[in-house]
């Protein structure tokens, strides 16, 4: 211990003083810049899984809003082919109805030009049977 002197001790409160000063000056505001940047990273942190549930919501939303605009949508289809359906099968019925009705005034005038034909024809083979005798008989009957 003679080796130890009054240097070491001096020495000793130098290195005690200096971490004092370096903890004060140095190690305490490093550990506050820390701090703040971990409490900012945090808060960043939080904001972004507020965001991300946000958007979740959000997309939620949209997804239920869109399959209610399809649903609508396939009502609102399925309302207009009934319409349609419903027109032609009108439609349709008129045209049958129509083509009834044209088909009986055809038949009622093909009936009413067969009648008189047919009232002519016995007058028209008399005088082709006459027209045929006399030129049969070369001589005017």
């Amino acid at each position: 211990m003679d080796n130890i002197d009054w240097t070491l001790w001096l020495q000793a409160g130098n290195f005690v003083v200096l971490i004092v000063l370096l903890e004060r000056l140095l190690y305490r505001p490093l550990q506050a810049v820390v701090d703040q940047r971990q409490a900012r990273q945090e808060q960043a942190l939080e904001r972004s899984r507020q965001l991300e549930e946000h958007t979740e919501r959000q997309q939620q939303a949209y997804d239920a809003r869109l399959a209610q605009v399809r649903n609508e949508a396939q009502q609102a289809r399925t309302a207009v082919l009934a319409e349609a359906q419903r027109q032609q099968s009108q439609l349709l019925q008129q045209s049958h109805a129509q083509a009834a009705q044209v088909l009986a005034q055809v038949r009622h005038e093909v009936a009413g030009q067969l009648q008189q034909q047919s009232e002519q024809l016995p007058r028209l083979a008399a005088r082709l049977g006459e027209a045929a005798a006399a030129r049969l008989l070369g001589r005017p009957l």
